[in-house]
């Protein structure tokens, strides 16, 4: 299969605050399940896919993330120096200033099936997010999709008109979509006067209203995020075991 997207960006500048007793002050994203990395799995399952070139965007111990882009092909490292004080959208904004192609945004802390990966890259929407069936983890985004278009998201379920999934973390933007971000970052920070904003509830909601966003549903999806200490224990006892070592699918 002929891969249209590229470019992976890797969201990785939060300090996981949660899971220090787990990740003995790494970033989160290199917390290891049976010796490879979250961003480790991520990036080999990407390369699998015919992705090319990943940045990876950090912040909270830089450091460690240099050691794991060295000597790689094609991982470059771009840093959100305020991610104490910004939200998620501010480190994806540092990245979309730089990548003016269709891009993949994956979240560090995830473990997923690679089916995700062909699914969102295989189909026709140039603008999509995969969505899951209940999971149960605990500190779920509900997505709110009528006839399988992003509409809402929220934390909080009975917010919405509807439930028609799980947000998982993996998103595919077109360059017009990444700009439409980009400029409703921009409207945000001078509206509220700070940068807290996330990339998902708030800036992909924002520009759902102008650009349609196809969400993917994958009901039977395996996949987890890591946050806390429960959900690490989740991923490691049934989400790891289920797709850790399988190759990646070819089909959805």
């Amino acid at each position: 299969m002929e891969a249209s997207v590229r470019h992976a960006i890797i969201l990785a500048a939060g300090s996981g605050a949660r899971l220090r007793s787990v990740g003995d002050h790494r970033p989160k994203g290199l917390i290891e399940i049976d010796n490879e990395s979250l961003v480790g799995r991520s990036v080999r399952l990407l390369r699998a896919a015919g992705i090319e070139h990943v940045t990876i965007v950090t912040g909270y111990a830089a450091d460690h993330y240099q050691r794991f882009a060295s000597g790689q092909r094609n991982v470059d490292l771009v840093v959100n120096d305020k991610y104490a004080t910004t939200g998620s959208m501010a480190s994806l904004a540092i990245a979309l200033d730089r990548v003016h192609h269709d891009a993949l945004v994956l979240e560090s802390d995830i473990v997923y099936e690679a089916r995700a990966l062909t699914a969102i890259m295989s189909g026709a929407a140039p603008d999509a997010t995969v969505i899951s069936g209940s999971t149960g983890a605990g500190d779920e985004v509900w997505v709110c999709a009528p006839e399988g278009r992003l509409e809402l998201m929220s934390k909080a379920k009975f917010d919405l008109p509807a439930v028609h999934g799980e947000f998982v973390g993996i998103t595919r933007l077109s360059p017009s979509a990444a700009t439409a971000m980009l400029h409703a970052f921009r409207k945000f920070v001078d509206t509220n006067g700070h940068a807290q904003m996330d990339y998902e509830t708030d800036g992909l909601v924002a520009i759902a209203r102008l650009y349609p966003i196809a969400a993917i549903l994958i009901e039977t999806l395996c996949w987890g995020e890591i946050d806390d200490e429960r959900q690490y224990d989740r991923v490691v006892k049934e989400v790891w075991p289920a797709v850790g070592n399988h190759l990646p699918r070819v089909a959805t």
